[in-house]
């Protein structure tokens, strides 16, 4: 069974997830066009294995990233692309964020679809 469209569809753990929760500042330019970016980057990366993303009123956002590896991650930390965007970040479209590592060890669904 697929997942619900902003579901990400995960395989069975042990996998890890990239917990990104960020407070939007004030400045826009060219914040969205840089997050499609980046989704298409890391969806391209070896080991991803789906993303996950909501962003409240107020500018608190949770991305949640699930990768294969630590090894993984860390080759996406380490993309070109994605370091320009993480000093972009830090310079203009960020108060604050925090990310958090994790590996997942049980994982369960509920569909009332189902």
């Amino acid at each position: 069974m697929h997942p619900r469209p902003g579901f990400a569809d995960t395989p069975e753990p042990p996998y890890y997830a990239v917990i990104f929760t960020s407070q939007r500042s004030e400045v826009d330019e060219g914040y969205s066009q840089t997050a499609q970016r980046m989704v298409e980057l890391a969806s391209a990366q070896p080991g991803f294995l789906g993303m996950e993303s909501a962003r409240d009123d107020q500018g608190l956002g949770i991305t949640v990233s699930y990768w294969s590896s630590l090894e993984a991650i860390a080759g996406w930390k380490a993309q070109l692309e994605h370091l320009a965007a993480q000093a972009a970040g830090r310079q203009r479209w960020y108060d604050h964020y925090a990310v958090r590592i994790s590996r997942v060890e049980r994982a369960y669904a509920f569909d009332a679809r189902r």
